[in-house]
This record gives C-alpha cells, sequence and structure tokens, in this order.
C-alpha cells in the first residue's frame, strides 16, 4: 500500500482511504509520538491530536509529496504546540519510562540480557528527554526514523547539514550518558 497514493486520495476528499492511511502511518507516527514525549499517555494523547491535525488539514497536502514526511511534519508541530502550552501553564510532571520500556522489552532474550537492555534504554530514553527538542528531534528522525538528513531538514524546516549537526549533538550526549552509566564500549548508533 502506497501511502502518498492513499493520502492524496484522502487529500482529494475520498473519506474512505482513512483507514488505509491510518493503516500504513499510524505504526511510525505512534512511535515519533513516544520518543518525543516520552510516556506512553503523553504519546497517546499527541498521536490522537496530531491524526485529527492531519485530517483538518489533509486539503494542504501538495500531491507528489511524502505522506510520511509531511505526518511527521503533523507530529512535530503538534509536539511543539503542546510544548508551548505546557511552559504556559507548567504542570508537575514525573519522569517515567516504564511503561515504554515494558512494551518494547516485553518477552525478548533472557532475564540477564532483558535486564542489561532496559537499563541501556532507560538510560538513552532518560538523556532523550533531557535535550533540545531539536537535537531530539533530528536523532529520532534520522537514527530511529530512518529518514536521510534531507528530508528529516524537510520535516524540521532546516537544512541539511543543521540536521546532522544536531544528531551528532544528540548522539554525543546519549554517549556521554551512557560513559557516566559505565557503559565501556558505546558503538555509533
Amino acid at each position: 500500500m502506497d501511502a502518498d497514493e492513499v493520502m492524496r486520495r484522502y487529500a482529494g476528499g475520498d473519506d474512505a482511504a482513512f483507514d488505509e492511511l491510518y493503516a500504513a502511518l499510524s505504526p511510525r507516527l505512534y512511535s515519533f509520538c513516544v520518543r518525543l514525549a516520552g510516556r506512553n499517555g503523553d504519546a497517546e494523547d499527541l498521536f490522537q491530536d496530531a491524526f485529527l491535525k492531519l485530517h483538518r488539514s489533509r486539503a494542504t497536502y501538495l500531491s507528489g509529496a511524502s505522506a510520511l514526511h509531511w505526518a511527521f511534519a503533523i507530529v512535530r508541530s503538534t509536539h511543539l504546540d503542546r510544548l508551548r502550552r505546557r511552559t504556559r501553564r507548567p504542570e508537575k510532571l514525573v519522569a517515567s519510562t516504564d511503561e515504554v520500556l515494558g512494551a518494547i522489552f516485553e518477552g525478548a532474550g533472557s532475564p540477564e540480557s532483558d535486564l542489561h537492555a532496559e537499563t541501556l534504554a532507560r538510560i538513552v530514553e532518560q538523556e532523550l528527554q533531557r535535550m533540545s527538542e531539536k537535537n531530539r528531534s533530528a536523532y529520532i528522525l534520522l537514527k530511529i526514523e530512518g529518514l536521510s538528513a534531507i528530508e528529516a531538514a524537510a520535516v524540521l524546516g532546516t537544512t541539511g547539514d543543521a540536521v546532522k549537526q544536531r544528531a551528532f549533538r544528540a548522539y554525543e550526549a546519549l554517549r556521554e550518558a551512557l560513559s557516566r552509566a559505565g557503559w565501556k564500549q558505546v558503538t555509533r548508533a
């Protein structure tokens, strides 16, 4: 199923294409939401808000553009809006990654390897939440979502070089956090 073609149909008024579009985009968008928001509850809210925005702005979709990249940009924009609202009305947040880690590592490998993987993932998740939104978004889009620097730049509204620099800063921060936690062998992400 070609998400770009389905998005073109949906943008053109074919409401029946929504289910196909949702099936095509939701796994990657939800993963992006979890990594941006950090907590499953926030990620689910972000995901729903972003899909609502996607629906409302479907007429602005340019035929021929990547539907996934357009949707990533909507998710990021929605996330930034939520961050701005939160800074205007701060609320006490509890930094917990247990739900995310539980979903990621449920049933994987031996108990010892699961414990090591969970510890590693917790350190990475905490460091991602500490870094600037620009660096975090660049890293996620390049290293986790697999976009090229040019594709990520289109989502983030910047240049490919800026995306590479931001992702490198994020990588270095992650590497330093893992080193502080005692992980001696850190390979390039």
